[in-house]
Parts: structure tokens; sequence; C-alpha cells
């Protein structure tokens, strides 16, 4: 288990790779556009079962809920599904979806734009691994905290070189959308610490899930925006 994280990029190469394969090798780019932005939509839960957007979900709810944070810390744990989680999903899923859209949609989208979007999967893994054993977490307690209690080396660097790779044939493929890209991923790791150490005192397996989730829909929306700024 302690050497799980190292394999998070792994899979979001295979997300990638589909994603990937959808829109840019026959005969999946022969399909209808509106058929391959839904598969596109639904690659994600399809290979992960929807793990981490019940996170997501879960904390969704906790931070509209406006409690302190043990009370969010138990709204996390609660196995029931609030109204601002449905609400939150179906607003990032539209985002998604839009943001999808534009891209599959544009004349300017090509092979490049393509390798980008599906190696958003594993810059976002890479970083959820490394955020997960380096920023405080919130309780001493559940899967997060017994995979990363302790700091492997070996993980660490794994996990760092995935990061590196992806980041540098990303800037290589196209160095406006790379760019793009990074700073997008910059700046919402650094949101990210914020806002799980204001809500929660630190991070959580659910937590891990938001940053996952949004980090992969805006992700594609600032990549689907660099297409118009070309």
């Amino acid at each position: 288990m302690r050497y799980s994280m190292a394999f998070l990029p792994l899979v979001g190469g295979i997300i990638g790779l589909g994603t990937y394969l959808i829109s840019g090798v026959n005969p999946f780019a022969e399909l209808p556009v509106a058929v391959r932005i839904l598969l596109t939509l639904a690659l994600s839960l399809l290979i992960t079962g929807g793990f981490h957007v019940d996170g997501f979900m879960d904390t969704e709810d906790a931070m509209h809920s406006f409690a302190p944070t043990e009370k969010k810390l138990e709204i996390l744990k609660d196995p029931h599904i609030g109204a601002f989680a449905v609400i939150a999903l179906v607003k990032w899923l539209l985002i998604y979806a839009a943001a999808i859209t534009a891209i599959l949609l544009n004349e300017r989208t090509d092979e490049r734009i393509l390798v980008i979007l599906g190696l958003t999967f594993v810059i976002s893994r890479s970083l959820l691994g490394l955020t997960s054993f380096f920023f405080p977490k919130a309780k001493k307690e559940g899967m997060l905290y017994e995979e990363t209690k302790t700091k492997p080396r070996v993980v660490v660097i794994l996990l760092s070189i995935q990061l590196a790779a992806a980041v540098g044939v990303s800037l290589w493929m196209d160095l406006l959308s790379g760019s793009m890209v990074v700073l997008l991923y910059t700046l919402h790791t650094i949101y990210y610490r914020y806002t799980v150490y204001k809500n929660f005192g630190g991070v959580t397996g659910d937590t891990a899930g938001y940053f996952l989730t949004t980090g992969e829909i805006l992700a594609a929306l600032v990549l689907a925006g660099t297409l118009y700024l070309k």
C-alpha cells in the first residue's frame, strides 16, 4: 500500500491514452463529434468507477455547510449525498462538457492538443500523490493517511519524474497551451492547499478527489481557451 501512490500517474496515462484515441485515431476519430464528446466525458468514470468524484462530492457538501472544522470532517465521512454535492457535480460536469466541446469542435485542435489533454490526467495524479505526501493531514486515520504516513523516497522520485515528463512533453507539443496548463495547475495547487487547510485543517482522501476532479476540468477549460488565443 505504501507504494501505491507511484502508480497514480499510470492510471492517468491510461485515461489520457483513451482520450487521445477517441478523437485522434481511426476508426474512433470518424465517430460523430457528439459521440466522441460523450465518450471523453465518460472515460474517466468508466476506468476509475468515479472513485475520486465521490470524494469531490463529499468535499463540496462539507465546504458548503459553513460549519466548524470538526463538523465538516464529520460530513466528509457521512455516506449520504447532500443537495450541494449534486448541484456542484452538475455545475462542474457542465463546465467540463463545455470545455471538451470547445476543444473537439475547434478547427485548431490537432494531435498535439489532444496529447496535452491526455497528459493533464498524468499531471493531476502526479500532483495528487505529491500533495498527499507533503501537505498536512486533517486526521490521522483513513486510506490517504495510511498510504502517506511514510514518504518512501522511491515513490516521491517516481511521482516527480512522471510529473516532469508530462510537463515537458506538454510544453514541447505546444508552448502556449502547455504553459497555460502548467500555470493552471500551479495556481490550482496553491488554492487547494489554502482551501483544505482553511476548511479541514489539512488534506484527506475526499479532498484529494476534489483536487483531482476540479483540476482536470479546469485544465480542459484552460486548454480550450488557449485555442482561441492563437
